[in-house]
């Protein structure tokens, strides 16, 4: 990008009306800009307008492959992952069932057999009756056999383990589950079926809250997201924290860097006024009478909320923004001072609630890439500025992926200098000098890599984790009481930090269902495999 001459200006046209060089003035630029924009954001309208009409929507014809041949493979033979494997070595074999032919001619002889497997599904149900016996005693009070150890519900482990399955693995509604239970001959009611999925799981809830307090004791980096919630008809946030070892997602009510840094205090909100809350709150953009009304209050710790809102009422503090820096910055210096996030690097998109003070924070390339792939180009210079842009952007990238596996001092300077030259070189197009200053605002964060080399250099991980709450949200739409939230959040959580331990999340419902105990706490599990790579599902 350092010897791109600036592009000469081409005529433009839109509407079928051409506009010469000579006309095209900043102004009429950005008002040809602003009308391309309406024009996509007009479209865009219309075609939800027609899906939600159910009316016949203008379809996306994507170019075709026959067009441009794919490239052919460098390496000899068959693709990887075409070789011949044995289906069935793995299989448990339930029953087996000797054939024999129907005729045999004299002398045949046994050589052995020919398997041939046939995998099938038994879906049924199973009611037990177990018949107490009762005792007149000599004194005239009765004795009653016991039940056997574990049966506590007139809903066995299966039925319980079943219900959940479906609802937190396989998105099945509540109505429609209850529907195909009674169809199957399960008599339960909907009161039944909902206690069953609310009550009951104080257990998940705490093996849920140990998930985060783990993780950062033993990572060195976190992934953060959040998307939109639904509970009790009001707009929520579901926030997620977590990384290749486990995902902690938590709704509530706010999207605010105050309630990020509650998540982050788990399991206790603590709130601690020392040197580095002072620090924190003046890195917060406090004003200067605050900040010196703050500076000669003695050091402190406050466990609760409803502690930490006393003490802010005998500071006097009245004013809600007040209140809620001061509650940021000493949430700040509860984590400052309890080195729990010493070295541990928070990896986002750039969203302002992330941003905490004192922490190693990256930035996510693939977001920022966005801000040049939205433009619009309006001519063929434009366009061919904002491409070879993005071809530079994305040989950054390919570069710092080198230089996390092997870092050096010469290739860090070299890295740094042609990410200044790709964002402070003029290219012609303002719209594209303009992103390209956004990226380079950035520049610590985006190349934060550099000083770490431990940090992921996109968010994926957690637009991949969070994904699923987006489409959960769609089936079911949002919650209705506190329990159901938490229920939600907690077996979400859990399900997708056994996916990543290399847990079954059926096995290990039914494990704690049962208390057998034999699927260790996914906390420790965690602690194992920060030893080592995680272990795939089995297949």
């Amino acid at each position: 990008m350092s010897n791109t001459a600036p592009l000469e200006p081409q005529p433009i046209r839109i509407a079928g009306v051409e506009i010469p060089v000579a006309e095209q003035t900043p102004l009429v630029l950005s008002l040809v800009a602003i009308i391309q924009r309406q024009e996509q954001e007009l479209q865009a309208l219309r075609d939800e307008i027609q899906r939600l009409k159910g009316t016949t929507q203008r379809p996306k014809i994507r170019p075709s492959r026959l067009l441009k041949p794919p490239p052919k493979p460098d390496r000899q033979g068959k693709r990887p992952g075409s070789a011949k494997r044995s289906k069935t070595k793995d299989l448990k074999i339930d029953e087996t069932i000797v054939l024999q032919p129907e005729t045999l001619p004299p002398g045949a002889r046994l050589e052995g057999y020919r398997d041939f497997v046939v995998q099938d599904l038994v879906v049924k149900t199973h009611t037990t009756r177990y018949r107490r016996a009762v005792y007149r005693l000599a004194d005239g009070r009765l004795c009653v056999a016991p039940r056997p150890a574990g049966v506590d519900s007139h809903f066995g482990i299966g039925l319980k383990q079943y219900i959940l399955l479906q609802v937190h693995q396989n998105h099945v509604t509540q109505g429609r589950l209850l529907e195909e239970l009674r169809e199957w001959g399960v008599d339960i009611s909907a009161g039944q079926l909902s206690r069953l999925l609310l009550e009951g799981h104080e257990e998940f809830h705490a093996e849920k809250d140990e998930l985060l307090p783990v993780a950062r004791q033993i990572s060195d980096h976190l992934h953060c997201d959040d998307t939109s919630a639904r509970h009790r008809g009001c707009s929520a946030i579901c926030t997620h924290i977590g990384n290749e070892l486990f995902a902690s997602f938590t709704t509530s009510d706010s999207k605010s860097r105050l309630n990020f840094l509650r998540l982050l205090c788990q399991p206790q909100e603590q709130y601690r006024w020392c040197e580095e809350a002072q620090q924190s709150l003046e890195w917060l953009g406090a004003g200067k009478k605050l900040y010196q009304r703050l500076a000669s209050q003695p050091d402190g710790c406050w466990l609760g909320r409803e502690a930490w809102e006393q003490q802010l009422d005998q500071w006097q503090l009245t004013n809600p923004e007040h209140r809620t820096l001061v509650s940021e910055a000493a949430l700040c210096g509860t984590l400052l001072t309890e080195s729990w996030y010493a070295e541990l690097g928070l990896i986002s998109d750039d969203a302002p609630q992330f941003k905490v003070f004192g922490f190693i924070h990256g930035l996510c390339w693939v977001h920022g890439e966005r801000k040049i792939d939205r433009l619009i180009p309006l001519t063929a210079a434009h366009r061919r500025a904002k491409e070879k842009a993005q071809g530079t952007f994305w040989e950054l990238y390919e570069s710092l992926k080198q230089y996390r596996l092997k870092p050096r001092p010469a290739h860090r300077q070299r890295i740094e200098q042609r990410f200044d030259r790709l964002c402070l070189t003029k290219t012609g197009y303002p719209d594209l000098n303009a992103a390209l200053g956004l990226l380079h605002a950035k520049r610590d964060e985006f190349l934060a890599v550099l000083e770490y080399p431990h940090l992921p250099l996109h968010n994926n991980l957690a637009e991949n984790d969070i994904r699923e709450y987006a489409r959960l949200r769609k089936i079911s739409a949002g919650t209705r009481s506190d329990l159901g939230r938490r229920c939600r959040d907690t077996f979400l959580s859990l399900k997708k930090t056994c996916r990543k331990l290399g847990v079954r999340f059926s096995e290990y419902l039914r494990d704690r269902l049962a208390g057998t105990r034999g699927i260790p706490r996914l906390s420790e599990l965690m602690r194992k495999s920060s030893q080592g790579p995680p272990q795939p599902l089995p297949t």
